[in-house]
């Protein structure tokens, strides 16, 4: 019986050390070991001598596998990244509500007050030619001239329905539509102006406190447009190649050592089940070796 535990022994002691050299020679030595001119064979070891191409495989993996829209979108989609959104909207709702500051002393302090006052304007001139834009898109004289003609049609029952639109629409609704080209600028401009200083110039807590009934769906709106603009972003974030670049430039910038470390404690349970895999192979080898032994 002890002839044969000491054969499993062994046999085990083998492989488990067998496969630990092999294990430590994957990330050791870290660099190129000579006698002489003649490099030793297996220096480096695979890794730091790979770790270049080891990066861009990274990079490439992470990128195109667990950074591709498709699985961001779905992580976007999870309830547990919704309540998550959803409680950091809450904590900034509450900040503010808390806050006497107003918007424009948090803008000067986030940016210059030069860069600020550039901001705003380019903001209030972008909201001016947005409304202007629709307003001139929804062709309100010709709407008002089709309202006024039909309500011309009930006043003079005699007169066939809708025959005086056309005339309404290319004579007052355009007259109108055109006046308002020349006028609207002007008013939009002048409105958007006197209500983003408003906002601009009260201190949170009392805006909030203002439009305390719409804070719900502000935030349904906010969180619909977080979601849109992060799914918006990402064709063109992962298709600049940004995120492999990052992870490349980051495993490259490691030195060998470092290296060693971090692969060694992300696979800590994977290197140690293949030292433990090569005492039990070793043990079986030592076990059949002892029993051809006798058989023979």
């Amino acid at each position: 019986m002890l002839p044969l535990l000491f054969s499993i022994f062994m046999g085990g002691l083998i492989g488990y050390a067998t496969n630990t050299l092999a294990v430590e020679m994957l990330f050791r030595p870290f660099t190129p070991k000579y006698i002489g001119r003649w490099r030793l064979p297996f220096t480096p070891g695979l890794i730091p001598k790979e770790q270049g191409r080891i990066a861009e495989s990274l990079g490439s993996l992470i990128e195109t596998e667990l950074f591709s829209p498709e699985v961001l979108s779905q992580a976007l989609n999870t309830p547990e990244t919704k309540a998550a959104i959803s409680a950091w909207l809450d904590q900034l709702f509450a900040k503010a509500g808390a806050s006497q500051k107003c918007p424009r002393e948090l803008l000067i302090q986030t940016f210059s007050e030069e860069e600020y006052i550039q901001k705003r304007e380019d903001l209030s001139s972008l909201l001016c030619s947005f409304f202007v834009q629709k307003a001139t898109e929804a062709k309100l004289g010709e709407s008002f001239a089709r309202q006024l003609s039909h309500r011309t049609d009930k006043v003079i029952p005699f007169l066939p329905n809708g025959s005086l639109e056309d005339v309404y629409v290319n004579t007052l609704g355009k007259l109108i539509d055109r006046e308002l080209e020349k006028t609207l600028p002007e008013i939009i401009q002048q409105y958007v102006y006197r209500e983003a200083g408003a906002f601009l110039g009260t201190p949170l807590s009392l805006t909030l406190q203002k439009h305390e009934r719409e804070l719900p769906k502000l935030k349904d709106s906010l969180l619909s447009f977080i979601h849109t603009a992060i799914l918006g972003a990402l064709p063109q974030l992962l298709g600049s190649g940004e995120i492999k670049r990052l992870v490349v430039d980051r495993i490259n910038s490691l030195n060998p050592m470092e290296l060693n470390r971090l692969l060694k404690g992300l696979m800590k349970k994977e290197l140690a089940a293949i030292e433990w895999l090569g005492a039990l192979l070793g043990g079986i080898l030592g076990m059949v070796t002892f029993f051809a032994g006798k058989m023979l």
